[in-house]
């Protein structure tokens, strides 16, 4: 099984969005195997702003949708990293905002947001 870091952008299969298909998530806590989205607008769950230039995976300035995590287990993950592999990484340089972000979620359980904590530290 591949590990995934905290940080680390893959694409999965999306059934929860409209239409469903494919979508870019980030690891923010590997061992729970919580991640969040990515999407191109800002009008999302506590966003935080990612820019096209550094980050090379992105096509266009995108938002981190840094509210109610989603929780994938390994057959879901495994599946999306046999389809393609890691993307890449989000910058460090924006772990002080995911954490904001994260402090100010109000769809976040203690544990979730104490977790994320120590996933980014």
């Amino acid at each position: 099984m591949t590990v995934l870091q905290a940080l680390d952008v893959i694409w999965i299969h999306d059934s929860c969005i409209r239409p469903p298909g494919p979508k870019m998530v980030v690891c923010i806590e590997p061992h729970l195997g919580l991640f969040f989205r990515i999407n191109t607008k800002d009008n999302r769950q506590t966003p935080v702003k990612l820019l096209a230039r550094e980050h090379p995976f992105l096509d266009h300035n995108s938002h981190l949708e840094c509210g109610e995590p989603l929780e994938l287990d390994d057959y879901v993950i495994e599946q999306a990293l046999e389809r393609k592999p890691v993307l890449g990484k989000l910058s460090r340089d924006l772990v002080a905002a995911i954490l904001s972000a994260v402090e100010s979620a109000k769809t976040l359980s203690q544990r979730d947001k104490a977790a994320i904590r120590a996933a980014l530290a």
